[in-house]
């Protein structure tokens, strides 16, 4: 750290001790997180020719992280799975959000049983061996909290005995007809989209999915404009009904593509834009849990 004065006290057990004098507050040298479009990767999961297995979406070298991370505390990947094969994984993570881009099968980990197809959405424990099967050929997007866990230096809980996480599945017909009881409550919006949030009974006080990683099913009306507004959470977005939909990340602009990822950072200023004929509709996933559960989640307006 260039701009920190570093004092090493010598001889054991003193040599572990380190203290610093930093110039500028809260400085601690970390790279940022990069606003990021995963368009290579998204390319390879729908190549006719890629064979079963995981594509991770992978930002370790931008983040000076010695692991794969999409951000400092998710990860994502791809699962990608040939009609009449498997694949099978183990992460050490608190839990496994899934979101079925394409395809249809089922899912095994511990004692649970996930019958799945497009649209769905799907959570379960960590620390075990989930298996997919598919019976057509099928695309899913894997988010986890690997990446917090490395940085805590804790290990997962063990799926059995986990508090914390719930198996869950949400339906992709569960959670169209949530949303559109929300465009018929609400009326003709242009100004802001429409989100549905993804709970289960152990994570119902703060609204998410994992203790650390909140999900939702955001629209957004042909013609509308989400104003524009930050966060302290990381966000990923995946698209999925993206015709003519952009956003606007810290002055940059993405054109969402079909099935890709996009990373906003932490405190970015950040807006997304439909000019297509159709809703636009997205999966957000933030680490805010972590944020709502210690009160700051740092959301502001900023037109």
């Amino acid at each position: 750290m260039s701009d920190v004065e570093t004092l090493r006290q010598p001889g054991p057990p003193a040599a572990n001790a380190v203290l610093n004098a930093p110039e500028a507050a809260f400085k601690r040298g970390l790279p940022d997180v990069p606003a990021h479009l995963f368009a290579r990767e998204r390319n390879l999961a729908l190549a006719p020719g890629r064979p079963s297995g995981l594509i991770a979406l992978d930002l370790s070298a931008e983040l000076g992280l010695a692991g794969p991370a999409t951000t400092p505390a998710m990860l994502a990947r791809y699962v990608l799975v040939r009609a009449g094969e498997h694949v099978a994984h183990e992460f050490s993570a608190t839990g496994e959000v899934h979101y079925v881009i394409r395809g249809q099968g089922e899912t095994e980990s511990h004692d649970v049983r996930i019958v799945w197809k497009a649209g769905d959405v799907f959570v379960l424990p960590g620390a075990a061996n989930t298996c997919h099967r598919a019976s057509s050929d099928s695309i899913l997007l894997c988010v986890t909290d690997e990446p917090l866990l490395a940085m805590l230096c804790v290990p997962a809980p063990d799926a059995a005995a986990n508090r914390a996480v719930k198996p869950a599945h949400f339906s992709a017909a569960s959670i169209d007809a949530q949303l559109d009881l929300i465009h018929r409550r609400t009326g003709p919006q242009k100004s802001a989209g429409k989100a549905v949030n993804f709970f289960t009974s152990a994570s119902a006080r703060v609204v998410s999915l994992l203790p650390a990683m909140s999900a939702g099913m955001n629209t957004l009306e042909p013609g509308g404009n989400q104003r524009p507004h930050r966060h302290n959470a990381a966000a990923l977005t995946l698209g999925i009904q993206v015709e003519g939909v952009h956003s606007m990340v810290g002055g940059q602009r993405f054109d969402w593509i079909a099935a890709g990822v996009m990373v906003t950072p932490p405190l970015a200023v950040h807006s997304h834009h439909n000019r297509g004929p159709a809703m636009m509709k997205s999966l957000v996933l933030q680490d805010g849990g972590l944020y709502y559960n210690l009160r700051c989640p740092g959301f502001s307006w900023e037109d």
